[in-house]
């Protein structure tokens, strides 16, 4: 289950203020896991061209925790974070600093990102419960919070991020996991793609019975070859006459007319 772009940024909202909002921000973002996010150092990103380095992760060993690898050889990447994601790790960095500060020497240095008090890693299985508890307060249908990697891969998807790109962004070893898994949780990214299809066929005249269905829609005068739309009690006749003036059966919407023309129709796919 993912939540609507909506409902992500309701939650991001109700925990700007947390000490961890960063760590929420970059996973519904970037698509990382739970122990990646908790893997990453300082120096895995390039504040100037938002590279980001995925080279470790906390793994949880029955309640044992230890740094590994990433899951696959492919999950050893790098990947290209947005602005606002980089500007949002850089004020997590001060809020940080001022943790440091105020812990002294009993701060643990170990080049975290995300951090206890102290700069210990926190615990995976408490980060879990945290996000929990936060999206029952935010009042938001519950999800885990590994999905909010598929939430930012949906996102990804939705924005019009080709399904390379997408495989990409998570990591996958083979495209084919990611059309799979994620073209159809969102039914608006295949409508999006029908409609890009349809705006891509450049039109000058529109078929009679289509524009029977238009004719009180408002007016639209667009110039080249696109699709013109007149809001007049004529628009029936004038579109008729437009047919005729093109060659097309006056009993036959364009498209059949020129269907019934096509002497070697291509294969039905």
């Amino acid at each position: 289950m993912v939540w609507t772009p909506e409902q992500t940024g309701t939650f991001l909202d109700f925990v700007a203020h947390h000490r961890l909002y960063a760590y929420f921000h970059l996973l519904a973002h970037s698509a990382l896991r739970r122990g990646e996010a908790l893997g990453q150092h300082w120096t895995d990103l390039d504040d100037d061209t938002g590279a980001l380095a995925i080279r470790f992760q906390l793994l949880q060993i029955g309640w044992e925790t230890e740094f590994d690898t990433p899951k696959t050889d492919s999950s050893v990447a790098i990947i290209t974070l947005d602005r606002r994601t980089v500007l949002e790790l850089g004020a997590h960095r001060s809020r940080q600093q001022r943790e440091r500060h105020a812990a002294g020497d009993a701060w643990v240095d170990l080049g975290l990102r995300f951090t206890q008090p102290d700069g210990s890693p926190p615990h995976p299985a408490d980060v879990t419960d945290l996000f929990n508890a936060l999206v029952a307060e935010a009042g938001l249908p519950p999800i885990r919070l590994h999905d909010l990697r598929h939430g930012a891969a949906t996102l990804a998807l939705a924005s019009g991020a080709d399904i390379k790109v997408g495989s990409s962004l998570l990591r996958h070893t083979s495209i084919t996991i990611t059309a799979d898994t994620y073209t159809g949780v969102l039914p608006q990214v295949a409508q999006a793609t029908a409609e890009g299809i349809g705006r891509l066929v450049p039109r000058k005249v529109i078929s009679y019975r289509v524009s029977q269905t238009v004719r009180r829609s408002k007016i639209i005068r667009v110039s080249g070859s696109q699709t013109m739309i007149h809001n007049d009690e004529t628009e029936n006749d004038d579109e008729y006459g437009k047919c005729k003036e093109a060659g097309r059966a006056e009993s036959l919407p364009a498209s059949l007319e020129y269907a019934a023309r096509d002497s070697n129709p291509g294969p039905a796919d």
